[in-house]
């Protein structure tokens, strides 16, 4: 390849480049005319800028002069062109990015001893005198400009993809090789000197893939035999994963081989029969001991409430009853918990790793529904109902119901549904089941899709701290699905955030408007009435409330109101006769008994108290602050919450006494519906 350069003036002079890969500098590259492999030599041209009649390098006042581009193709060695050649010319294609430039002239230079040069001449209106110019070819050849393939049809680019799969076998990727020397799965014609040893190189690939894949299949039994486990079954999947693209790619090989065409498929078909029953057994396997933590565990096993937790989010997801006509469980969806909203489940499972494990028992879950129309079966719902000690949540009340629905069962579901409501300590819970329940009960028209793109784009603002674009996007929502009370009382949690507690109230009571049982709004209603110290107000309307809906978080604000109010003896029967009743597994519950066992000076009631909230969890902190107060008067009159008199006493023998010491076993106040 030789290559010069000469200024062309102020219009051209260093930018105009001929040829591939070469800098700015070049104004000359050499391009393979031709190359006959098994026929001849190869032959080569080069390309540069001249004027009309080849001349090259052209004079700058010519190029300035001239209406036309021209471009000298010149024969490298003893060879001339004749007029036959004209037509393999025309195969260089001068492109400038991706603009293709079209010579209106080609013209053979006679010499003596013929054409040593050819000419082609492009109009200036095409040319960008910025941009080099690149002379292509279909060919597309490796080693340089290929002109036209008439002695060797398809030449270069089986040449290419030999050299391309000979390189993958070499670098230890037989997979890709195979793939890479497809054009030769078939017969090739004409023979060239290199097809044999392509087809040698696809037989040799072949047989490293499936001796690679049976390798692994075998290392990774072994494994899973050992130790069954999430991540192993993850392997398992990823590595059948990888069986189906080496079927597909062998198949494609053995069909145009008739001489292997038995064996391969029969050792590919060996190898996914073992690995579909490798993963029945393991996955059964392991599902009996991951459903041991459902069956036999207890709720003090940190992974049991948090699987349960995560599993109630993704029933009560309410994006799934919006899409539903009436009120359905269907498939569940794992990746619902990677949304924002339930970040904080899904970076528990992470942080402990076990996301994995988790998604083999949604896979269960989603087998149950589809097969057996139930999301646990018996068993494990008879051990969720009786263990103990017992979920902080209404977990098995939920999962029951979601069971009834499954089973079109409506009065089993209104039943354990209604349980559920009573039972639930968290606001968070208690609004997404009824969410989830509007959301059945509306036509999947009446919430459309702008309104719900509106409140999640909210709920982005708000999590990001924005909430003036939050609450302008959630008015919006609210008015296009007017019948769906949440989205109001979504628009009152974002003015309550912003301080605006007036307004708030006003969307809680609006949402309540909209449906007379969504109770979430009603219990932040009564919080600001506590907030406010209107007590007289509060219990008036917790009471008229608890008419309609005895929930524990109704009762809850009724009984810290009556404590506000130093109305102990009835703020106990409040929280004895009717909170604990419906969960006694609340942190809430017992620190607040033991804020009023102190203000009626009862210390027994108050150590039993202490014992009870501190076996509990989760404890927000306003509760662990009132915990705090109680200990806190403990020390103050010297009293041990630890070693007091009654610390020999059981539990039973200790909610006995409380229930007898000064004449408070009574209801007072008549205050309880």
């Amino acid at each position: 390849m030789t290559g010069f350069c000469r200024p062309l003036g102020f219009v051209l002079a260093g930018f105009l480049m001929l040829g591939l890969g070469r800098g700015l500098q070049a104004q000359e590259v050499q391009l393979l005319y031709d190359e006959g492999g098994v026929f001849s030599g190869e032959k080569y041209v080069t390309v540069a800028h001249s004027d009309a009649k080849g001349t090259v390098p052209p004079d700058t006042g010519t190029v300035r002069g001239a209406d036309r581009l021209y471009l000298a193709v010149r024969p490298v060695g003893e060879w001339a062109f004749d007029i036959e050649d004209k037509q393999r010319l025309r195969q260089i294609t001068p492109v400038q990015d991706t603009s293709t430039l079209s010579p209106e002239t080609l013209t053979l230079i006679e010499g003596e001893e013929g054409a040593r040069a050819a000419v082609m001449g492009i109009p200036k209106s095409q040319i960008d005198w910025m941009t080099p110019i690149v002379c292509q070819h279909p060919a597309d050849t490796t080693g340089g400009l290929a002109l036209n393939e008439r002695y060797a049809p398809g030449y270069f680019s089986l040449r290419r993809a030999y050299r391309t799969g000979r390189r993958l076998l070499r670098d230890g990727a037989p997979l890709k090789a195979i793939d890479a020397l497809r054009p030769f799965h078939d017969a090739v014609e004409p023979t060239f000197s290199f097809v044999p040893e392509a087809r040698a190189l696809l037989d040799t690939a072949s047989a490293k893939v499936l001796d690679q894949t049976r390798s692994r299949f075998r290392a990774l039994r072994e494994d899973l035999v050992e130790e069954p486990g999430a991540d192993g079954l993850a392997r398992l999947d990823s590595f059948r994963v990888r069986l189906d693209s080496v079927r597909t790619v062998l198949t494609s090989y053995a069909d145009a081989r008739p001489e292997a065409r038995t064996e391969v498929r029969t050792r590919i078909e060996d190898l996914m029969q073992s690995t579909n029953q490798l993963g029945k057994n393991v996955r059964s396997t392991y599902r009996r001991k991951t459903l041991r933590i459902f069956m036999r565990g207890t709720y003090e096993n940190p992974k049991l409430p948090l699987y349960l937790g995560a599993l109630t989010q993704i029933l009560l997801h309410p994006e799934t009853a919006l899409e539903a006509s009436g009120l359905q469980v269907d498939r569940l969806r794992p990746s619902l918990l990677r949304q924002p909203r339930h970040s904080e489940l899904q970076k528990q499972l992470d942080a402990r790793g076990w996301d994995s494990e988790f998604r083999e028992v949604v896979q269960l879950v989603n087998e149950n529904i589809h097969e057996r129309r139930e999301v646990f079966g018996e068993e494990i719902m008879e051990s969720l109902r009786l263990r103990r000690p017992a979920a902080h949540q209404p977990y098995y009340e939920i999962v029951a119901a979601m069971n009834a629905v499954l089973a079109g069962d409506q009065a089993r579901f209104t039943e354990a549904w209604g349980r559920a409501l009573e039972k639930v300590t968290d606001l968070a819970l208690l609004n997404d089941m009824e969410q989830w329940r509007l959301a059945s009960e509306l036509p999947p028209e009446d919430v459309s899709g702008r309104a719900r793109t509106l409140a999640e784009e909210a709920r982005s603002h708000r999590r990001a701290g924005e909430l003036g674009a939050a609450e302008d996007r959630l008015q919006l929502a609210a008015r296009l699905a007017e019948p769906y009370a949440p989205l109001y009382y979504e628009l009152g949690q974002v003015k309550q955030a912003r301080g605006d507690t007036s307004a708030a109230r006003q969307d809680f009571l609006r949402a309540r408007e909209l449906d007379s049982s969504y109770a979430a709004p009603e219990v932040e209603v009564l919080r600001h009435l506590v907030a406010q110290k209107k007590y007289e107000t509060a219990l008036s309307r917790a009471d008229s409330l608890l008419q309609q809906q005895s929930y524990w978080l109704l009762y809850l604000p009724k009984a810290r109101t009556l404590m506000k109010q130093a109305r102990y003896a009835e703020a106990r029967d409040v929280l004895r006769g009717r909170c604990e009743p419906l969960n006694d597994e609340s942190y809430a519950l017992y620190a607040l008994l033991a804020k009023t066992y102190v203000g009626m000076e009862v210390w027994d009631g108050v150590q039993w108290a202490v014992q009870q909230a501190e076996a509990l969890s989760p404890r927000r902190s306003v509760f662990v602050e009132h915990m705090a107060a109680v200990r806190a008067t403990a020390a103050e009159r010297d009293l041990s919450l630890t070693e007091a008199a009654g610390d020999s006493m059981s539990v039973e023998e200790l909610r006995e006494h409380a229930d007898t010491t000064r004449g408070i076993g009574t209801v007072g106040g008549g205050d309880d519906p």
